[in-house]
C-alpha cells in the first residue's frame, strides 16, 4: 500500500508581523507572523487560526480547547501544559518546540509534523492522528491511550515509557525509535514493525524468558 504523503502548510511568502493583541479579531487570527512574544491568553471560546507563523513565542499555560489551526507553523515555541484538547489541526507544523504536558486529548490532528520537539508527558488520549509525523522528538511518558494512528509515523524518537495501551499499532514502524520499556496492549501489536532488540523487549514484557546463546 502506498503511503499517504503529508501535506505541508500553505502559507504566503510575505506575512506581516503583528503582536497577538493586534492579530486577534473576534477569535480569528489569520495571515500574519507573531514573533518574540509571551502570550498569556485563555478562552473558553474556540479560536480559528489560519495561515499564521508563531516564532519564538512562549504560551503561558494556554487554554484554547475546541480551536482550529489550519496552515500554521510553530517554530521555537513553548506550549508546555497548554490545553489544546478537542482541537483540530490541519497542515500544521511544530518545529523545535517544547510541548511538555501539552493536552491534545480528543483532538483531530491531520497532515501535521512534530519535528525535534520535547513532548514528554504530552497527552493524546482518544485523539485521531491521520498522516502525522513525529520526528527526532522526545515522547517520554507521553500518553497515546485508545487513540487512532492512521498512516502516521514515528522516526528516531525517544519514547521510553510511552503509553500505547488500547491503541492499534498495525502499520506503525517503531524500529528507528529508542525505548527500554513502553506500555502496549499485546493484542494491538499485530502488524507493528520493530527492530530485533525491540522484539526481545516486547517478548520479555509478555513474560517470556529470552536467552542469549
Amino acid at each position: 500500500m502506498k503511503k499517504a504523503k503529508r501535506l505541508e502548510p500553505l502559507i504566503p511568502k510575505e506575512l506581516e508581523t503583528q503582536s497577538f493583541i493586534e492579530a486577534i479579531d473576534d477569535n480569528y487570527i489569520s495571515n500574519c507572523k507573531i514573533s518574540q512574544e509571551t502570550i498569556d491568553f485563555s478562552t473558553a471560546e474556540a479560536l480559528h487560526i489560519d495561515k499564521v507563523i508563531f516564532e519564538n513565542v512562549n504560551f503561558l499555560e494556554t487554554v484554547w480547547p475546541r480551536s482550529e489551526f489550519v496552515d500554521v507553523i510553530f517554530l521555537n515555541c513553548d506550549l508546555s501544559n497548554a490545553d489544546l484538547s478537542r482541537t483540530v489541526f490541519h497542515r500544521t507544523e511544530f518545529r523545535n518546540s517544547k510541548l511538555l504536558g501539552t493536552n491534545f486529548a480528543e483532538a483531530g490532528i491531520r497532515h501535521t509534523l512534530f519535528d525535534e520537539c520535547v513532548m514528554n508527558y504530552a497527552t493524546f488520549g482518544f485523539s485521531l492522528c491521520n498522516t502525522v509525523s513525529f520526528v527526532s522528538s522526545s515522547l517520554r511518558f507521553a500518553d497515546f491511550y485508545q487513540m487512532e494512528l492512521k498512516t502516521s509515523e514515528f522516526l528516531m524518537c525517544e519514547m521510553n515509557d510511552i503509553n500505547f495501551t488500547e491503541t492499534s499499532l498495525k502499520g506503525i514502524d517503531l524500529s528507528t525509535n529508542t525505548f527500554d520499556s513502553i506500555q502496549v496492549s499485546i493484542e494491538k501489536l499485530q502488524g507493528c514493525k520493530v527492530s530485533p532488540d525491540q522484539a526481545i523487549a516486547f517478548a520479555r514484557q509478555m513474560g517470556m524468558i529470552v536467552e542469549n546463546n
